[in-house]
């Protein structure tokens, strides 16, 4: 799901370039613009973001999240422009504003989406592309994200997901729209691309 979600940020930044995705003449679309990854818990997500030429900052308000990422992107040399620190998003924003802003299976475990996604906007520059995913309020998603994993599986603690904090996308879409941002595309990433029933990933852009 991970190379999915980066893919779908990938392609609406090539967009935005107006250059098509498999770009081979080096990174230059997409070098040095400024991408905050808020809630990047190990930061798999950071680092394939980075990789694709961004200076990256993984935030994170869980001290042990942040120093399991640093140890974890010390074996890559690579990612020279991937940098973590403590943070929520609302002590972040009033240092920096991003040209891209993503948060990744984050909103469904905060005590007010909304303040969260407010302040994931604050956190954007004007014009500048905010990326969500989450889980959808539906009986598809009750199954593939609680009933299997936690109960059956036994793979993610149980307790770990409420079905009644997973979003729906007109409801994300609302909360975006509220305080001053667009949506462009939705895309579902589990069981049913099309449909968007399990989990989703949203684009859209700062208006204000």
């Amino acid at each position: 799901m991970n190379r999915t979600r980066t893919q779908f940020i990938r392609s609406h930044l090539a967009d935005l370039s107006r250059l098509p995705v498999n770009e081979t003449q080096g990174r230059s679309w997409i070098s040095g613009r400024r991408l905050v990854d808020v809630g990047c818990g190990g930061g798999l997500a950071s680092e394939s973001l980075a990789r694709l030429g961004m200076r990256v900052l993984g935030v994170d308000a869980a001290k042990e999240n942040v120093e399991m990422a640093r140890i974890h992107a010390q074996r890559d040399p690579a990612l020279k422009y991937l940098e973590y620190v403590q943070s929520t998003a609302e002590q972040l924003m009033e240092k920096e504003a991003f040209d891209v802003v993503v948060s990744l299976e984050v909103i469904e475990h905060v005590a007010d989406p909304m303040a969260f996604v407010k302040s994931l906007v604050d956190l954007a520059k004007p014009g500048a592309s905010i990326f969500i995913s989450t889980m959808n309020r539906t009986p598809i998603a009750a199954f593939v994200d609680v009933l299997v994993p936690e109960y059956l599986l036994n793979v993610v603690p149980r307790g770990t997901h409420d079905i009644k904090k997973f979003i729906k996308p007109t409801e994300l879409s609302q909360m975006l729209r509220a305080v001053g941002a667009e949506t462009l595309d939705t895309k579902g990433l589990v069981l049913d691309p099309i449909n968007n029933q399990s989990n989703y990933i949203m684009a859209a852009r700062k208006t204000k």
